[in-house]
Order: structure tokens, then sequence, then C-alpha cells
């Protein structure tokens, strides 16, 4: 441990000269990369955000050994490609990842982990059906490589705005109950969303009339809840 002393003060009893020390009288500047000056504050991450960082990766990690190993147990292909479908629901994964080679996923369950974002889903291209519903989800983002998706579920989740969605081309059913939408404009984007119809909007705190006027625009909704 490398401590620095003001000056005037002392620790223990004094000792002789070390190897490698200065001579008597003379201080060395020893200035560590974190340097702590008498009565300054420590500057650095606290150990409370430190270990908020850590925690962001704790937990089951979904790896590709994990992956093999569920295929093997759920009696699924054991080449990643030729699988339709994955269950990774109720595991409580905190990322989405290591699905590169799983290219042939139509339907994918990601319910109830503990999902803060949506991503790495660039190579299901051939997903129809995506449950994300019951994790803590707060962005619709990095969702225009699935253009063939059918139906998405976000139920339960964090988000405060309807966005990004108008890439998907084909996008007919929309779970988006139990989250924080609150005002008009949180869902003005829907109105570009015209492949929508069926769609779920309840127990969010939409109490402004003008949402109807949204959902007016949409010209295939058939079907809605709010």
């Amino acid at each position: 441990m490398i401590m620095q002393l003001c000056a005037g003060e002392r620790t223990g009893e004094e000792e002789g000269p070390q190897p490698g020390a200065p001579p008597h009288g003379q201080h060395r500047d020893i200035t560590p990369a974190t340097s702590i000056e008498c009565g300054d504050q420590i500057s650095e991450k606290t150990s409370t955000q430190i270990k908020m960082e850590n925690d962001k990766d704790s937990g089951p990690r979904l790896t590709k050994k994990y992956l093999r190993d569920l295929c093997k147990r759920q009696k699924l292909y054991m080449t990643p490609y030729l699988n339709d479908t994955l269950y990774l629901h109720y595991k409580g994964f905190m990322r989405v990842e290591n699905l590169e080679e799983y290219t042939g996923l139509k339907c994918l369950w990601l319910e109830s982990n503990g999902l803060q974002k949506i991503e790495n889903l660039d190579a299901q291209t051939e997903l129809r059906c995506l449950f994300l519903h019951q994790n803590l989800i707060n962005k619709i983002e990095n969702l225009e490589h699935l253009q063939k998706l059918d139906s998405l579920n976000l139920s339960n989740n964090c988000i405060r705005t309807i966005e990004n969605l108008s890439c998907l081309q084909v996008l007919s059913t929309l779970q988006i109950a139990h989250n924080r939408l609150q005002s008009v404009d949180d869902v003005q984007h829907l109105q570009e969303c015209l492949s929508i119809s069926v769609l779920d909007l309840s127990h969010n705190k939409l109490d402004d009339p003008a949402v109807i006027d949204v959902l007016e625009k949409m010209p295939n909704l058939v079907c809605t809840e709010k």
C-alpha cells in the first residue's frame, strides 16, 4: 500500500533508511494513479457506483455453451441455424447475446428475465414472433433488421414512448400494456405503423382523449384495448 504523508506527520517509530530511500530530511514525491492529498476528498468512483456497474453484468449469462446445453435438454437441433424456436424465458438473463448463429429463428421467448435493452438481434432476420414482456426494457430500439416480424409483446416493461416501429413493414400485433405511456406524444408514432391491426395499450396512463385521434389514423387497426 502506498501512503502519502503531510509534512510534519509521523507514524510509528522512526527506522533507519531503507534501500533506495531518499536521504534523511528529503521527501520522495509519490504520485500514484489515484492521488489522495491530505484533506482532499476522494474524487474517484464510490464503492456503490462500482457495485452498480458490476451488477449490470451479474447473474446468468446467455453463453454459447448455455445455448448448446439448452438445445440438448429441449431436444432441439444441435446445429444452431436449424432451430426455429428458442425458449429463454424465466432464466434471469440481463442481456441478449450470442444468438448470431441462430439465424433460422421464427419465434423467440425472452419473457420474465431482467433484460434492460433490446439488442443483438441483427441475425434473426426470419423472426416472426418476439416475446419480451415482463422485463426492464425502457426503450424500443434495434428492431430494424426484423423485417418479417409479425407479433411483438413488450407488456410489463418500463417504456415511456412508442418509437422505432414504423420500419417493421409487416408488424400486425403490438402488445405494450403495463408500461409508462402517458401523453398523446408518447403514442404519436403509432400513426406511422400502418400494418398494425391488433394493439393493446391497456394499463398505461393514457387519459388524453387525443389518443383516439392517433388510433383513428391507423388504417388497419381492427382490435384495440386502451
